[in-house]
């Protein structure tokens, strides 16, 4: 009987330790360096419902390509299209990429067109 117990807590402590080695190997894979905003780019975004959850679903998708600084929501509920600036650096990411993030997250809750052409900062 020890002996079974003592199978199954090794193999037990095992698969958590893997467990655990896979997690903090796929975080890591996550983790961006400081992205120094060199250019802006202002986008229309229709379909999104609110600021905080919607706007938060498209900072953190951008913020996930390690080439954006800071993503300004701009929320009115009246209307059908919001606004959105981008603070990146044009050497990491370009606005057609970001329309392609934007347009996969939440379903394909969104969709998003340029507005204006970038401005340097």
């Amino acid at each position: 009987m020890k002996y079974v117990i003592s199978i199954l807590l090794t193999i037990l402590l095992w698969s958590c330790e893997s467990r655990n080695a896979k997690n903090s190997t796929d975080q890591s894979a996550n983790v961006c360096t400081k992205v120094t905003a060199n250019t802006s780019q202002d986008f229309g975004v229709k379909g999104m419902v609110c600021k905080m959850g919607c706007g938060g679903s498209i900072r953190k998708a951008l913020k996930e390509t390690c080439a954006v600084d800071q993503v300004a929501v701009s929320y009115i509920d009246t209307l059908q299209e919001q606004s959105i600036t981008v603070y990146y650096d044009r050497n990491k990411i370009a606005p057609e990429q970001m329309i392609t993030v934007l347009n996969k997250i939440n379903d394909k809750q969104f969709e998003v067109r340029t507005l204006g052409k970038p401005k340097n900062l």
